[in-house]
C-alpha cells in the first residue's frame, strides 16, 4: 500500500471500528462479542490478566492481553499484538505481571522486541535505558516509544510506582509512520504536560480488547494505528509552549465552555471530532453549547475545532515528513480536500506549499 493512502485507509476503517464495536460510544463501552471467526486467529499465544484494581480511578482494572496475529491484519499493514494497563505499587517487583517469554524482562536482563510498543506512564518517577539512549531519568506523565530490535529496559525508581498503559503493534504502515522522522531512536522518552485525552482513548481500546479479545483484528489494528498517530502528534507538540494547549486567551469562566475547549484541544480527533460528539460529553444540548460558546468567545464551536485542526496540521507539516493525506487524518480533518480548502482560506497556500515555505524560511534563517 502506498504511504499516501495511510490517512484515508485509517480514517475510513477506524470509523467502521467505532460504529461496529463501540456502538458510537466514545466513553469506552465494551465491544460486542462474537464478531469474528475464532479460526481466523493464528497460532500466537494469548495471555490475559484482568482482575486487580487500579489506584488511578480513570483506569478501571488491570489488564494484560496478548493477541494472535491474523493473515488479514498483516496484509492490511498493521496488527495489534497486545494491550495492557497495570499499576505498580511502591516496593513491589517490576513488572508486576508475568508476561509470555517474548515480552517478559527484568532490569538485569532487559529485552529486545520484534515489534513496536507505545507506553503511557502516569504518576511516574523512573528510568529508561537502551543501547541507543543510555540511562534517562523521567517523572510525571511520560510517553515511551519502544522500537523493534533495540535492547531496552525501564522501571520505577525504588520506593515509587506508576500506572502504565501500553500497545504492542507492528506492520508495514506502522514502520512507515515511525520512519517518517517523527520519532527518533535516540529520543524515545517524551514528557507530557497533559495526558487526559490519550488516557481516555487508550482505556477505551484496552477495555474493548479485554471484553472481547476475539473482536475483528483488522478493526482493532486500525484503532491502534489511530492511537499511535495520536501519540506521535503529542510527542511532536509537547512542551510548555505546545500549540495543542488551550490558548491562554481562550480560558474562560464558563465551566461548560472550558470543558469543551479542553476536549477540543487535548483529546484525539481520530475519527474527526464534531460538535455533536462534544455536546454528548457535556450535560448540555448542542444548541446550548453553541450559544454559550459564542457568548464566551465570540465564535462557534466548529470554528474552534477547525482552529485546533489547523494548528495540529501546521505542526505536523513543518516538523515531520508525513504525507499530506496522513497529516490531514492525524490533525482531525474529515478529508485531505477539507484541509486543503482551509489552508487556502486561512494561509493562502495549499498544505504542500505551506510546508515548502516554512522549510525554506528555516533554511535561510
Amino acid at each position: 500500500m502506498d504511504t499516501q493512502h495511510i490517512g484515508d485507509t485509517f480514517a475510513s476503517t477506524e470509523g467502521q471500528t467505532r460504529n461496529a464495536f463501540w456502538g458510537g460510544n466514545a466513553q469506552g463501552a465494551p465491544w460486542r462479542s462474537g464478531l469474528s471467526n475464532k479460526a481466523d486467529w493464528g497460532n500466537r499465544s494469548r495471555h490475559s490478566s484482568a482482575n486487580q484494581p487500579l489506584a488511578d480511578e480513570t483506569a478501571g482494572r488491570d489488564v494484560v492481553q496478548y493477541l494472535p496475529m491474523t493473515d488479514t491484519a498483516v496484509r492490511c499493514g498493521v496488527y495489534l499484538t497486545g494491550v495492557g494497563r497495570t499499576t505498580s505499587q511502591p516496593g513491589e517487583d517490576y513488572p508486576p505481571h508475568q508476561h509470555p517469554t517474548l515480552y517478559h524482562f527484568d532490569w538485569r536482563r532487559g529485552r529486545t522486541l520484534p515489534e513496536y510498543q507505545v507506553l503511557l506512564l502516569t504518576g511516574a518517577e523512573g528510568e529508561y535505558d537502551s543501547e541507543k539512549t543510555g540511562l534517562v531519568r523521567f517523572e510525571g506523565n511520560v510517553l515511551l516509544f519502544v522500537f523493534p530490535g533495540v535492547w531496552h529496559r525501564y522501571r520505577p525508581l525504588p520506593g515509587t510506582g506508576w500506572t502504565e498503559r501500553w500497545l504492542s503493534l507492528n506492520g508495514e504502515l506502522v514502520h512507515r509512520l515511525i520512519d517518517s522522522n517523527a520519532i527518533e531512536l535516540e529520543s524515545p522518552v517524551v514528557q507530557l504536560a497533559e495526558a487526559s485525552g490519550l488516557i481516555a482513548d487508550l482505556d477505551e481500546l484496552i477495555d474493548g480488547v479485554a471484553s472481547s479479545p476475539d473482536g475483528a483484528s483488522t478493526f482493532v489494528g486500525a484503532r491502534a494505528m489511530g492511537l499511535l498517530g495520536d501519540a506521535v502528534r503529542l510527542a511532536l507538540t509537547t512542551g510548555a509552549e505546545s500549540e495543542d494547549a488551550v490558548p491562554a486567551s481562550q480560558r474562560v469562566e464558563d465551566p461548560i465552555v472550558s470543558r469543551a475547549l479542553e476536549i477540543i484541544w487535548n483529546h484525539s480527533h481520530s475519527p474527526p471530532l464534531g460538535v455533536g460528539e462534544i455536546a454528548k460529553q457535556l450535560p448540555v444540548t448542542r444548541r446550548t453549547l453553541d450559544r454559550r460558546f459564542s457568548e464566551a468567545l465570540g465564535h462557534s464551536v466548529l470554528d474552534e475545532i477547525n482552529a485546533c485542526r489547523l494548528s495540529r496540521a501546521k505542526r505536523l507539516l513543518t516538523e515531520t515528513d508525513l504525507p499530506v493525506k496522513t497529516v490531514s487524518y492525524l490533525a482531525g480533518f474529515p478529508s485531505r480536500e477539507r484541509m486543503r480548502v482551509m489552508f487556502l482560506g486561512r494561509e493562502g497556500l495549499t498544505p504542500s506549499k505551506y510546508r515548502g515555505k516554512c522549510r525554506t524560511s528555516k533554511a535561510t534563517a
